[in-house]
Order: C-alpha cells, then structure tokens, then sequence
C-alpha cells in the first residue's frame, strides 16, 4: 500500500471541481494526508474587464486575488465542517497547468485528483485541456474526475 500525505486539487470553482474534492477529501481522511485546494489565476486580467469597467489593471487584479481567496476559504470551511482533515488554501497566477505541476514539485505532491470538463471536438481544441496537460507533465499519479453521463455536472 502506498502513502499518501500531499494532495492537489486544482479548482476552477465549478460544481465538477467540487466533486474532486470530494474524491480527494475520501482518501485524504483514509490516509490522514493534507489536501492543498488550489486556484490558479491568470497574470493578466481580460482585457474586457477593464475597458468595460473603466479601471486599472491592478484594480482588476486585486479584485480577482480578493474574490479567489473568498472562495477558496468558502470551499474550505464548507468542505472542513465535517473532516478532521487539513486543508491547505494555494493561490497562485501564472498558467495553470504549470502552476499545478510547479507545486506539486515544491511540496513533492503525492497525488493530484482533477476534475476534467470532457468537452471534445472543436471546444476541446479551442480551449485545451488543463487535466490533460497535468497528467502529461505530473511525476506523480493523477486521479481524473469526469463529468456524469446522467445529469452532467457542469
């Protein structure tokens, strides 16, 4: 049997995300390993943000940093309530999967447990994936949660 005591799951925020969670917060109370809730936000905000809005880029940034780090915590606490288990909030910027995979390196990650959005066709090819990438680049196993045929979390 192996040992676990570091976990990644990277999160975008969605309902999928939370379902990796959840699969990472079971084997993170089977192994009395830590899970590491991480958000990666991009170096630079969308440019229609701040035309739109009128505002710095700065001003934009620290109001996405603000609104990640909320839901982060707000995860954090809901998925905490019930668990002895220690979570660990990661805000990063930078590109996601390199991000990840950065990380990971740095507190030598045992696992990572991702959800992957199961877009195909000309979505998939437009907006990559960040899951595939992760298990490409990775030096360690990577759990993927995939959506549900039934219902489809989203």
């Amino acid at each position: 049997m192996f040992n676990l005591k570091n976990i990644i799951v990277p999160t975008d925020f969605s309902k999928l995300s939370i379902t990796a969670f959840e699969y990472a917060k079971d084997i993170a109370e089977k192994m009395d390993a830590t899970i590491h809730l991480m958000y990666v936000l991009e170096k630079t905000p969308p440019f229609l943000a701040i035309s739109s809005l009128n505002v710095s880029e700065e001003e934009v940034m620290k109001s996405m940093e603000e609104r990640a780090q909320k839901e982060l915590k707000e995860i954090s606490h809901d998925m905490d309530e019930d668990s002895s288990i220690k979570i660990i909030e990661i805000l990063r910027k930078g590109i996601d999967y390199e991000e990840i995979i950065k990380y990971s390196k740095e507190i030598n990650c045992d696992m990572i447990v991702i959800a992957t959005h199961g877009r195909t066709g000309i979505l998939h090819t437009l907006l990559g994936s960040v899951a595939e990438k992760v298990i490409r680049y990775a030096q360690c196993p990577v759990l993927v949660i995939s959506p549900e045929e039934k219902g489809g979390l989203t």
